[in-house]
């Protein structure tokens, strides 16, 4: 049996690297050949909260500011509890009040969560 020279081994060794570099550039090619997905963005639409309560938002509101007369701030949880709205709605309504120039309340930021009290 002949035994493989130093050319021959070269040769033997550019082909073997040459055949795996082929393998790996086709499968390579297959990956991206892959038909992209297509990701359509749709806006949220603005929510529309009907509130059905026992409250009207002027005894919700009285509520509001009796209960921070006598505390330092409102937590929207807190509120959702006294004035039997879902916390959704209860944070709304408290955002209006922040809104309205007229209302006593603004928000302020307390660790990680918004809360509501008297503006000063």
């Amino acid at each position: 049996m002949m035994k493989p020279t130093g050319k021959l081994k070269t040769a033997i060794m550019a082909a073997v690297i040459i055949l795996a570099c082929s393998t790996a550039d086709a499968q390579h090619w297959r990956w991206h050949s892959r038909p992209y997905r297509v990701v359509t963005a749709v806006a949220k639409p603005d929510i529309i909260i009907h509130v059905d309560n026992r409250f009207s938002q002027k005894e919700r509101f009285r509520m509001a500011m009796a209960y921070l007369k006598s505390h330092e701030y409102l937590t929207v949880k807190r509120y959702a509890k006294m004035t039997e709205l879902s916390k959704v709605a209860a944070k709304a309504e408290l955002d209006a009040f922040v809104a309205d120039k007229e209302k006593p309340i603004m928000a302020v930021i307390r660790g990680e969560k918004k809360v509501y009290t008297l503006k000063k």
